[in-house]
């Protein structure tokens, strides 16, 4: 248990996103003894603060962005027997940490970008000093990419632990004792009065940002959702050509165009409700 969890710090340090996915994936590992395990994790993390193995906002990472947010993620599925209920709860939880982390630390975040893109920009010089067109359009990339990751820091936060929590709960589900119903996901129906707010935030100029911010934090959902539909109809089809549903995941990854109509299948169940199931059916066939 005490291995586990100090493994948890260890992965979650290297990457936020692949330490909550392990601490999701394995929660059934250390179900009868969550208070121990917490206990090392946050005790851990504490003293790599103190020691100055790790800085301010990783350890804010580690303690909320992972930490509390598996508790919660946990204790909400243990109360509520519903992964969307879990997965909504933490997703409101990010939404204010990273805004209220971009607030405090914004600065001294930019700063730390900034110096990091600076070290590739010279690793990229070196690397393509003999070839002046290759060097001018990766110098381009990194810009574009230290502006949008600067900019959109909160939206690519959220979406990134939604994404660890969903992945982490597909290995819950598989492994554990309560089982997830994922061609019957539905998520619930303010998702599109935020939606709305979000579109009006993009349009004004005065809010631009914190309206792409907002589009990008809800698409995962959406996109969930979009992705329990094709399970939904599609779903036996692809589980007997593994190949197939290869091709589907690599063509979602790499197609924007794609990616975006299943988003789109996903916003428009919200609404239409295809599938015509409802949140009550699905608590009734947890609690069975």
């Amino acid at each position: 248990m005490i291995f586990l969890a100090v493994i948890s710090v260890v992965v979650a340090t290297l990457s936020p996103f692949w330490g909550l996915i392990f601490i999701i994936a394995f929660s059934g590992k250390y179900q009868g003894k969550k208070s121990l395990f917490y206990s090392v994790y946050f005790g851990f993390i504490v003293l790599l603060f103190i020691f100055r193995v790790i800085d301010v906002i990783s350890f804010l990472d580690l303690l909320i962005g992972v930490g509390l947010t598996s508790v919660l993620y946990l204790w909400s599925l243990h109360r509520t027997l519903n992964f969307i209920n879990a997965l909504i709860s933490v997703f409101f939880l990010n939404l204010i940490y990273a805004a209220l982390r971009l607030i405090i630390f914004g600065k001294y975040y930019a700063e730390i970008i900034a110096e990091v893109i600076e070290k590739y920009k010279e690793f990229i010089t070196q690397s393509f000093q003999n070839n002046d067109e290759q060097l001018t359009l990766a110098l381009k990339f990194t810009e574009t990419f230290q502006e949008l990751f600067t900019k959109y820091y909160v939206g690519i936060w959220v979406i990134t632990i939604v994404f660890a929590i969903y992945i982490g709960s597909l290995f819950l589900s598989k492994k554990g004792s309560l089982k997830w119903e994922h061609r019957k996901i539905r998520m619930p129906f303010y998702l599109i009065y935020i939606l709305i707010a979000a579109l009006a935030g993009f349009l004004l100029p005065t809010s631009h940002t914190y309206g792409i911010n907002a589009l990008i934090m809800i698409a995962p959902l959406f996109l969930i959702q979009g992705i329990s539909i094709l399970d939904f109809y599609w779903g036996d089809f692809f589980k007997k050509s593994k190949f197939l549903l290869f091709l589907l995941i690599f063509s979602m990854v790499f197609n924007y165009f794609i990616l975006i109509l299943v988003v789109l299948i996903g916003l428009s169940d919200i609404w239409f409700n295809f599938r015509k199931i409802y949140m009550e059916e699905i608590d009734g066939n947890n609690l069975n």
